[in-house]
């Protein structure tokens, strides 16, 4: 028999289940303007030159060997080395024209190597990679490397010499373990794999092992994937990132020509998975950060969130504030704050104006979009929405957000939220649909040209 909480929650997931954004930034990336920004990059770095503060970049390796037909990312399929080769270069000429473009030798903070499948690199080519920023920027020895890896490919001596070229946080993408699961996603990628690249981590003593796992999947249940939660816990990585897996067939054809929409989960079916995996890593020990991030509870995520110090950027929720992050490589994206700037999503356009960086994607943000950006960012990693910290002394946050409250007097009749003098609160339940309620405060939803996001469930 269903408990009254879930009987209520299959009357939201009719309700609430509707396309809406996953706020990895606001304003989101379909609003951002196309066209070519060479000149406003350049002003945004030269502002960021200015500052005393470390930076962040994030590097994309977009190269992988099969194509993972559940893969939202932009990624490039290939064995071919010499295309690899040139791509570096292309890195390699555009790190210099940032670091020029700075205008001063910045330090270097923290590093993200994201893709495609970073780890596709040999250990020659990763050294050349982290060689390149020395080159032009100060290393901060107290900062933050991190990389994602996938077990398939990745190697004991490239960990090994990973750990010794400065990083010490790994992600591994697991996804689901179950063998029909993995055939149904073209990732075949068994669970001694998984277990493998885990335990070599652990003997080389990376400070935080963190495991990605998708639900949603086609052909996932609620007890095959009970299985797969039972085996990870097992493990005991430091964090978990569980997305919900973004069905977009019109946006990438790998999803509309090898996913079946009949092997998917039902809205339904999903919300039980997700309250499974909640209930899951919660009952293990584990912290709930956010809407979809699990860790140990002496990890620096648990303890941001408990501190109220916890943020939320493209990477996902993290404990660094303050810093610009520099996207480098196709695709990549650079966040100063008050202005996105995306490069080329073309690796031919990509690699023929590194020389002079001109992103093709950029928006640059007034003071009403860093309000609301905050809003949202205090709503997804808090839970909640403390009037008192947004604005002057005598900004009246009511006030200011006058079109949110018809929406969020129906969110209380739901029981998503509750609204009190000082603060709005979510629920339980209210956890379970975030994106929904983060929606009111943006105001180019309505205003957009419908662009089409994944399902809020």
């Amino acid at each position: 028999m269903q408990s009254v909480f879930e009987q209520n929650l299959e009357r939201l997931v009719q309700k609430y289940d509707q396309p809406g954004p996953r706020y990895t930034s606001y304003p989101t990336v379909p609003v951002w303007s196309s066209g070519s920004f060479g000149r406003e990059y350049k002003e945004a770095l030269n502002a960021e030159g200015d500052q005393e503060r470390g930076i962040s970049i994030y590097i994309h390796i977009p190269f992988c060997r099969t194509l993972c037909t559940f893969c939202g990312c932009n990624k490039v399929i290939t064995r071919d080395n010499e295309l690899v080769e040139r791509y570096l270069k292309a890195l390699e000429q555009e790190t210099a024209s940032v670091a020029n473009q700075l205008g001063r030798r910045k330090t270097l903070s923290q590093l993200h190597l994201g893709g495609g499948t970073p780890t596709f690199l040999n250990l020659d080519q990763l050294t050349r990679v982290t060689e390149m920023l020395r080159r032009h920027f100060d290393i901060d020895p107290g900062g933050e490397w991190a990389l994602e890896a996938n077990p398939r490919v990745t190697t004991g001596e490239q960990l090994k010499g990973l750990f010794e070229l400065g990083f010490r946080r790994v992600s591994f993408g697991i996804q689901d373990m179950d063998s029909m699961v993995q055939e149904a996603i073209n990732r075949k990628q068994t669970a001694e794999q998984s277990q493998a690249a885990f335990q070599v981590s652990k003997k080389i003593k990376y400070q935080s092992i963190n495991f990605d796992l998708v639900y949603g999947l086609p052909l996932q249940t609620r007890s095959k994937f009970r299985r797969t939660l039972d085996a990870v816990s097992k493990m005991r990585p430091d964090r978990l990132a569980v997305y919900s897996f973004a069905h977009l067939p019109w946006m990438f054809k790998a999803h509309e020509r090898a996913l079946r929409q009949e092997d998917l989960p039902s809205a339904q079916e999903k919300i039980g998975l997700y309250l499974d995996t909640v209930r899951h890593f919660t009952g293990e020990g584990y912290v709930m950060i956010g809407m979809d991030h699990f860790a140990l509870p002496d990890d620096e995520l648990a303890l941001a969130l408990k501190n109220r110090t916890l943020h939320r950027n493209f990477m996902g929720y993290t404990t660094l504030h303050g810093l610009a992050q520099i996207g480098l490589g196709v695709s990549a994206i650079s966040d100063f704050g008050d202005s996105y700037w995306q490069n080329p999503k073309n690796l031919s356009e990509y690699m023929e104006q590194v020389s002079d960086p001109k992103p093709q994607r950029g928006m640059k943000l007034d003071p009403d979009d860093q309000l609301r950006r905050e809003v949202i960012e205090r709503l997804m990693c808090h839970g909640e929405i403390r009037f008192d910290e947004f604005g002057q002394n005598d900004f009246d946050f009511r006030e200011y957000f006058q079109e949110i409250w018809k929406p969020y007097e129906e969110f209380a009749k739901d029981g998503l939220v509750l609204i009190e003098p000082d603060r709005i609160k979510l629920t339980e339940s209210g956890h379970l649909f975030m994106r929904n309620l983060a929606m009111p405060f943006d105001r180019y939803l309505q205003s957009s040209s419908s662009p089409r996001f994944s399902q809020t469930v």
